[in-house]
């Protein structure tokens, strides 16, 4: 699924927040750690309230109320159905963060031009401090609470409805950092289709003179469907002289990319569009000696190489 934040002023001026995803992913890791305690804990009651009862010689065995026994029964049986939820649930967002971690490590290096060093979670105490290293609090675990098997079911319902709580809480972190990625320019905008001419240098098709190329292109047929690389706003969708018919998108952040030469529009000036949105075809239009794609992604008006967005695109699974 696909979001788009929608605001009265460009995707640029959004003010859409980054969450730090360190934090996301230590709220993942409590997660689990809690979904084990809650899991021992309820094996724990089960083997209290139903396991083989014990006769001492002499003396005859507790009778027990069938109703009751029941209504407990079916108690522990939602909350073993809720826990097996709570891990599923877990084991999906976890792998969701990960790739947003693997992301988030790919751009940093992308900006600061080397590899991103991860910082540890929280931050050291400045000036005088002291005590004793105890556990971090989370959820109360139902293991610790006392007394009949009736308050340790009710500790463990509560324990869950912390864990489900806390779940809740990862989920949304984990949505809105998506929702930020998905502006980012790195999906494909044609599908297993050959370069032609790379960023950089190159011999100018009609002068024979070096020349600066500020883009990829992709050599394909007319009419052969063009994709956003990225969601945004439409900046301008129209005629450039040598670009022929081109449609800019702006993503926010300063990131704009270009595609230029199309034969076909599919969008106009103002439109919002989704990641992959079929937007234009491929063509021949402007300064062009044959059907391909110009495709240019520019940061803060300066042109940058595509290949550094497509690489992530290409190397971080979907977010």
């Amino acid at each position: 699924m696909a979001f788009i934040l929608h605001t009265s002023q460009g995707v640029a001026q959004s003010g859409v927040r980054m969450l730090s995803l360190r934090r996301v992913v230590a709220g993942a890791c409590l997660l689990c750690s809690c979904l084990a305690g809650g899991a021992f804990a309820l094996g724990w009651v089960l083997g209290q309230h139903f396991g083989p009862a014990q006769q001492t010689p002499g003396i005859q065995a507790r009778q027990t109320d069938p109703v009751k026994e029941r209504f407990t029964f079916d108690r522990l049986g939602d909350v073993s159905g809720r826990l097996l939820t709570l891990e599923s649930e877990a084991r999906s967002l976890v792998k969701k963060l990960t790739a947003l971690e693997m992301l988030e490590s790919r751009v940093a290096e992308l900006k600061t031009g080397k590899p991103a060093v991860q910082a540890g979670v929280g931050s050291p105490a400045k000036g005088g401090a002291g005590g004793r290293v105890l556990a971090a609090q989370l959820c109360e675990s139902a293991a610790g609470q006392g007394g009949a098997s009736e308050i340790q079911i009710a500790g463990a319902e509560k324990t869950l409805t912390c864990l489900q709580d806390l779940l809740r809480k990862v989920e949304a972190a984990a949505a809105t950092r998506s929702v930020n990625y998905m502006a980012l320019p790195t999906q494909q905008p044609l599908q297993d289709q050959r370069i032609g001419s790379r960023f950089g240098n190159r011999v100018d098709p009609f002068t024979g003179r070096i020349a600066f190329h500020s883009g990829l292109d992709f050599e394909a047929e007319s009419g052969t469907p063009i994709h956003a690389a990225g969601g945004g706003r439409v900046k301008n969708a129209g005629w450039v002289s040598e670009l022929g018919f081109v449609i800019e998108i702006d993503h926010g952040n300063g990131l704009l990319t270009r595609y230029a030469h199309t034969s076909k529009m599919h969008v106009k000036t103002g439109d919002l569009v989704t990641p992959g949105q079929l937007i234009a075809a491929v063509g021949t239009t402007g300064r062009s000696t044959g059907p391909h794609l110009h495709f240019e992604i520019l940061h803060n008006g300066r042109f940058v190489d595509p290949m550094y967005y497509l690489n992530i695109g290409d190397k971080v699974p979907n977010v």
